[in-house]
């Protein structure tokens, strides 16, 4: 994963092996970033999903 996409994410693909691990789930470290992707672009589309859902004020 590039540094730049990396940017405005705070959890690592560390934290995201140290969090499976304890769930007795291992992953490789590519795997960790690839599973990253997923969640950060799931919660980017939920955002833009609610913004753009919102009813007019």
């Amino acid at each position: 994963m590039s540094k730049a996409r990396l940017k405005n994410k705070t959890v690592t693909t560390t934290d995201t092996i140290k969090a499976l691990r304890k769930d007795g789930i291992e992953i490789s470290e590519n795997e960790a970033e690839k599973i990253l992707d997923f969640l950060y672009f799931l919660a980017k589309l939920t955002v833009n999903q609610y913004v753009n859902n919102k009813p007019d004020k």
